[in-house]
């Protein structure tokens, strides 16, 4: 079989922030099941994503990910694309990409619904149903009280991954990536001679081959498709090949599927969206002013805005990577866009239903100790706190004014890449929510190749 074709319109690029471990997550982190769920039993940092999966495979999943991410990866963004690697993962363990597995864009046009079984932690199963469209795939999975929903094209390696709970979407993340920088990049594809009948289709089922399965280990996944390329059954199996997931077709329909189907809401590409009041705002009366700072350090520049409760941190490196993040102080919403060499995301949440602030899901700000220690900077006076006061590797200590602007960051890391941030500029003045996004073709739909169809 020839090498699978992926195609790009332009360079795609991903960024990341620094890892940091908050041992209180630790200790509230534990793994449900057994049997086979203990051979993914692991006391670290990893434990509080994966305790947030609802299925024992999508845990050894996690695991098994961390590892290949870990040996490849800067250690500073480890953290941040594991947990949002193992959302994917979690979301439909058979689908390492939450789309349907193609060898040829020439699928036709079909609908199905399927049945997901975890064989430890899914009694009757739940129902996943696939539309596709010339190449594109709108899938929706439900799983307890939330649906998991994925847009996507296969060959264009582009997949925006939502929840929906209580008809709310409150989380996206959208991700494009070049596969020699895909960490659950197919390598090798192995037609095998089992042939089966599968809801009244018959398909040869084929293995497919992960980076992370490289050295042999890690779970085997498989997948069956019809003459006419359209999967309509895949497994997962741990690498004693027992059964760890598999989906099956229960009906499919061949026949024309409109473009709308298969494109998401484009409002989720808009900024408002996520930036927009939720319902229980209050009135908020500000108890920090307004500012812009500069900060910089030996291979980074931030901009740093506040227009309280909001904060905006825009990071540009010297490698041309750029990370901005957009967050409420308050509430549990706001937003991420990354880009870096082979990789972009856009990263965003607002949700009325779970508690803490955004920023917690990306700096992990856990605290705030006096460290009994001033400095000053341009003329202003410091004190410097731990933020990041149960961490066990890495981490974050600020010297703040006494309206809370950070006049120096210092992240620190057990393994040695740190970075200080100092800052070299300070403006207090009025900061309107317009300057609080980052640019629109960042996010424009179009840009990751999510058209507005015109039929």
């Amino acid at each position: 079989m020839p090498p699978l074709r992926r195609e790009f319109s332009r360079p795609l690029f991903q960024a990341g922030k620094n890892r940091q471990a908050n041992s209180k997550l630790q200790r509230r982190a534990s793994f449900r099941g057994g049997g086979a769920c203990s051979e993914a039993n692991s006391p670290t940092l990893l434990g509080h994503v994966i305790a947030s999966a609802t299925s024992c495979q999508s845990q050894v999943a996690a695991v098994l990910l961390s590892i290949v991410v870990g040996a490849f990866l800067h250690r500073s963004i480890m953290y941040r694309l594991i947990v949002f690697s193992v959302i994917t993962i979690a979301a439909g363990s058979a689908h390492a990409s939450g789309v349907p597995f193609f060898t040829s864009p020439d699928v036709p046009d079909y609908s199905a619904k399927m049945i997901v079984r975890d064989t430890y932690n899914d009694e009757g199963g739940r129902q996943r149903v696939v539309q596709h469209h010339n190449g594109w795939t709108h899938v929706e999975e439900d799983r307890r009280e939330e649906t998991n929903i994925y847009y996507g094209h296969f060959f264009k390696n582009v997949v925006l991954t939502a929840t929906r709970k209580n008809g709310e979407i409150s989380s996206i993340e959208v991700r494009q990536v070049e596969p020699s920088h895909d960490y659950n990049g197919i390598t090798e594809v192995k037609e095998t001679d089992d042939v089966e009948a599968i809801g009244g289709e018959q398909c040869r089922w084929r293995e497919i081959v992960r980076k992370m399965n490289k050295d042999g280990s890690g779970p085997v996944w498989l997948t069956c498709l019809t003459g006419d390329g359209i999967e309509v059954a895949t497994k997962v199996l741990f690498s004693s090949r027992e059964v760890m997931s598999e989906t099956r077709l229960v009906e499919l329909q061949r026949g024309p599927v409109p473009g709308t189907a298969v494109r998401p809401p484009m409002q989720l590409f808009e900024a408002g969206t996520w930036l927009k009041p939720l319902p229980s705002y209050d009135d908020y009366t500000p108890n920090a002013g307004d500012f812009e700072a500069k900060l910089v350090s030996h291979r980074s520049k931030e901009r740093l805005l506040r227009h309280y409760p909001w904060w905006l941190r825009q990071r540009d490196r010297e490698d041309g990577s750029i990370l901005i993040t957009v967050w409420n102080e308050l509430e549990d919403q706001g937003l991420q866009y990354s880009e870096s060499k082979g990789e972009r995301r856009f990263e965003a949440i607002r949700s009325s239903s779970n508690p803490g602030p955004f920023s917690k899901r990306f700096d992990m700000v856990s605290g705030m100790v006096d460290m009994r220690k001033q400095d000053r900077l341009l003329g202003e006076d410091c004190a410097w706190y731990n933020r990041t006061p149960d961490s066990a590797d890495a981490g974050l200590m600020q010297c703040l004014t006494s309206d809370g602007i950070p006049l120096i960051d210092e992240h620190w890391s057990g393994w040695g890449d740190g970075e200080i941030f100092k800052i070299v500029a300070l403006t207090r003045r009025p900061v309107s929510m317009d300057e609080m996004q980052p640019p629109r073709d960042y996010l424009e739909p179009a840009a990751w190749g999510f058209i507005k169809p015109q039929y």
